[in-house]
């Protein structure tokens, strides 16, 4: 899901050589499911199974130390995805290009133009 949300943000560096604000949104829903996974669902093989959410209201008092590996992991997981999805659209580049071209004439395309 990471990946996928990250796709426009790299698209516009990969093919505009810049970046807009337009990705704040998917930026924004990426964090918060990094910090999910690493807070609530205990998928940081370094910090383990407990759960770090403090939503509920009940501050668990965990270490500054913790909480700054909370931060690394989420960086972690958004970096990772994001070289991830860059590596996918760098791969499939040409395609996409004929894609774009293509929209531009026609307006709309349809699966087997994606295909």
């Amino acid at each position: 899901m990471i990946t996928v949300a990250l796709g426009g943000r790299v698209a516009e560096e990969l093919f505009f050589g810049r970046i807009t604000t337009g990705a704040s949104d998917d930026l924004k829903k990426c964090t918060q499911i990094a910090t999910a996974m690493i807070t609530q669902y205990g998928m940081s093989p370094l910090l383990g199974t407990i759960n770090y959410d403090t939503e509920s209201g009940y501050q668990k008092g965990y270490s500054d130390k913790t909480n700054r590996l909370i931060d690394e992991e989420v960086s972690r997981i958004i970096n990772q995805s994001y070289r991830a999805c860059r590596d996918i659209l760098e791969s499939k580049q040409e395609k996409i290009k004929q894609l774009a071209e293509k929209l531009l004439e026609t307006e709309t395309l349809s699966l087997p133009d994606i295909v």
